[in-house]
């Protein structure tokens, strides 16, 4: 059962995220809050870095240089670190011309895009049911979406009740879900070297470095509103809740229940924005109908076929690697 909550809790977070990134917007630019949220992650995860190199009786120093060591592995961590840079801004960017909701249902190709890129950079063929697990699970998404089409916020008014509509913004977001199954497969290829904590701080280390010099120049920090209480809010729960402490349960999941079924938990993720949205909005009983419940039940198989049916399988950040 802890385990069950502890899935379930990893997915509501993933699933906030899209809707406090939605409200990012107004207090910064993509630009300016991606590099923002990473340099703030970095310097929060580099204390508990040091922690854990003290607790287990460490040279900090040894171990310190040891992470800069290899130029290969610096080389990987920057792909790996600008496939994810890319998915964030991509995400912000993609806020501003749709909706959290069809965000958050296209996030749940990423599982069937990572299939595909392994199956053509890593040569590693997924099992058959495995495979139609992931179609069914981005169908079913798709008619939680179709189910909610009439839903409109204040503050994304674009989808309105004549139908869904496709935005320019979904194709960006198309593009940046690309990016982070290229950041899923590069991890499980290249991150194993690294414990959780050190793989996570490289991550951060060089996803700042990417971003400081874009944010200088594209990022309008004159117009980021520093004093707003709004911004630090969402800052804050965007850093720490959907960026470290998803991490943190992502590698104990992996670890304890395997990575199939964390894959298949985040195929859960447009419905707890669904039900966001029609809460915010006093409209519960609008998700009482067919096309709802159809996609639960198809969200239910894919659940059955990725998680009940097949192996573990490893997933970004190397599940092999733990902190000594």
């Amino acid at each position: 059962m802890s385990s069950l909550f502890t899935l379930l809790l990893w997915a509501w977070l993933m699933a906030s995220s899209f809707i406090v990134s939605g409200h990012m917007v107004e207090y910064a630019s993509p630009i300016a809050t991606s590099a923002f949220r990473f340099l703030l992650a970095m310097f929060i995860m580099l204390p508990a870095l040091l922690f854990s190199w003290q607790r287990a009786k460490l040279n900090k120093t040894e171990q310190f240089k040891a992470l800069f060591a290899s130029r290969r592995r610096l080389c990987h961590y920057v792909v790996i670190s600008g496939a994810l840079v890319g998915f964030f801004i991509g995400l912000f960017v993609a806020l501003q011309s749709t909706t959290p909701l069809n965000t958050s249902v296209l996030y749940t190709l990423v599982p069937l895009m990572g299939v595909m890129i392994t199956r053509i950079w890593l040569k590693e063929m997924a099992p058959l049911w495995r495979v139609v697990g992931f179609v069914l699970g981005s169908i079913g998404a798709m008619t939680v979406l179709f189910s909610t089409q009439g839903f409109s916020t204040q503050d994304f008014p674009i989808q309105g009740n004549d139908g869904f509509q496709w935005h320019s913004g979904d194709y960006i977001f198309l593009g940046s879900c690309f990016l982070l199954a290229l950041h899923v497969v590069s991890v499980q290829k290249w991150g194993r070297s690294l414990g959780a904590l050190s793989g996570a701080f490289m991550i951060m280390l060089f996803g700042t470095l990417w971003l400081l010099p874009i944010a200088l120049i594209w990022g309008e920090l004159d117009q980021v509103q520093w004093l707003s209480e709004g911004f630090w809010v969402n800052v804050l729960y965007l850093t720490v809740f959907t960026t470290l402490f998803t991490f943190v349960l992502q590698q104990r999941l992996v670890m304890t229940v395997g990575a199939s079924r964390l894959l298949a938990i985040s195929y859960t993720i447009p419905v707890w924005v669904a039900l966001f949205t029609a809460l915010t909005q006093s409209r519960l009983l609008s998700l009482v109908d067919w096309p709802f419940a159809s996609g639960i039940v198809l969200l239910g198989i894919a659940l059955f076929l990725i998680g009940g049916n097949v192996s573990k399988v490893k997933l970004a950040y190397g599940s092999n690697a733990t902190e000594k």
